[in-house]
């Protein structure tokens, strides 16, 4: 590690050509003992990175010298962490069980089970289960809910959250708070209950590692007069969008909303869904929330057919995280903010997969310590720099009017010239 550290700091040297005066915006930046610290991009950088590609974002010493600093792999977007996701029911089971204790109005009562299998791409761990069933009526009181893993993991401590129940839709909703499952098949039961209650669906909601944390950051909107009922925001260009959350507005509850980002000089959608929020006798539906790929963009808009009023909407991230290769502890600067400087390329994946193959794969570096923003050299350094004059053209197009007037002179001479008898 310490060869790696030591590549990463001769590059570095080698390659940097900016300085801190390049940069428009400063940050304190402490790092602790060790060679290796991780900084997590804080909404205060953001809003001082320039570029879209977030090369303006840069690590020097205090006199000057270039820090090893890069991003590391953006974490691949998981959907279901962020909302509840569908189990597969692959099969179900009736059977019948005591009567003892059971309303007169559920003659027969049932123990019903299913067998459920995520369908999620990868090992994570499940909180909770949102069980939607419907029947004429609500649930026993003395209904119990058991939840079982594989013969290795047996039963799964299950509490009963929340229940609700719309006589109105004849649907109800069950949240189950599951002790760590971390299994991907899973056996639910609930007995005693009626022989016509149907299962509609069962919903997971899984816990998000460390690291992988959604933030949201409330988009300012103003009205586009381009397009009909038209909402325009601009955020940081670097910022990792990959969801939005929107609320209607006051009076708000059905609506078709879609999401697009400016381009190339056009617009390009992401996103477009129903969005509602409607209130059924005791039960609270609601569908607000856009997922796409991570975008990175300045500017975006929002449509929203019919015009119900101005909405709110919150767009979602996760913060890119940076690797730091630099002994410490030190006092280093951190810059940001600039049209002429981009900062060099460190082999920073590398040394990640070195430090992880030995520490294990979900080791992490201790964390930076930042500070607050202040001004380097201001807006000049986000000023882009002119051109540099066009010699090579001015050069070519020498040559070629010297070429043709070469060529003008023969022709004069020859005309001029007496023709031979």
């Amino acid at each position: 590690m310490k060869r790696l550290t030591l590549l990463l700091a001769l590059i570095a040297n080698a390659t940097a050509a900016a300085t801190l005066d390049d940069y428009a915006w400063q940050f304190p930046l402490t790092i602790g003992s060790g060679d290796v610290h991780e900084l997590v991009l804080t909404p205060a950088l953001y809003d001082a990175i320039a570029r879209r590609d977030g090369r303006d974002l840069a690590l020097f010493t205090s006199d000057g010298r270039s820090v090893s600093f890069g991003p590391l792999p953006d974490a691949p977007d998981t959907p279901w962490r962020d909302a509840p996701y569908a189990l597969e029911i692959a099969t179900e089971t009736r059977e019948p069980t005591s009567n003892r204790d059971v309303p007169v109005a559920f003659p027969s009562p049932q123990r019903l089970s299913l067998a459920l299998r995520s369908r999620v791409p990868e090992a994570a761990t499940m909180r909770a289960l949102r069980v939607s069933w419907r029947h004429r009526a609500a649930l026993p009181a003395n209904a119990n809910w058991r939840v079982e893993g594989s013969r290795r993991q047996g039963a799964v401590h299950a509490e009963v959250m929340a229940h609700s129940y719309s006589l109105a839709t004849g649907i109800g909703e069950t949240r189950l708070a599951l002790s760590e499952f971390d299994g991907n098949a899973l056996r639910l039961s609930v007995a005693p209950v009626p022989p016509d209650l149907e299962i509609i669906g069962v919903l997971a909601e899984y816990d998000t590692p460390p690291g992988q944390v959604r933030q949201y950051r409330r988009a300012a909107l103003v009205a586009d007069g381009t397009a009909e009922h038209a909402y325009r925001f601009d955020l940081p260009p670097s910022l990792p969008v990959n969801t939005a959350r929107i609320d209607l507005g006051d009076g708000g509850a059905l609506a078709t909303v879609s999401l697009s980002v400016h381009e190339n000089g056009w617009w390009r959608q992401l996103a477009s869904d129903t969005a509602f929020d409607v209130a059924v006798g005791n039960a609270n539906l609601v569908r607000n929330r856009l997922a796409f790929p991570t975008t990175r963009a300045q500017q975006w808009r929002l449509i929203m057919e019919p015009n119900i009023g101005t909405p709110i909407i919150d767009v979602g991230y996760r913060p890119d995280v940076y690797l730091i290769a630099q002994q410490g502890p030190a006092a280093l600067i951190l810059v940001a903010g600039s049209a002429r400087a981009e900062r060099a390329d460190f082999p920073i994946e590398p040394l990640m997969r070195e430090l992880r193959a030995q520490f294990g794969a979900s080791w992490t570096p201790p964390r930076a310590t930042l500070g607050a923003r202040s001004e380097r050299t201001g807006q000049s350094a986000l000023t882009p720099v002119p051109p540099p004059p066009p010699y090579r053209a001015w050069a070519l197009w020498s040559v070629l009017i010297a070429a043709a007037l070469a060529i003008a002179f023969l022709a004069v001479r020859l005309l001029r010239e007496a023709p031979r008898d």
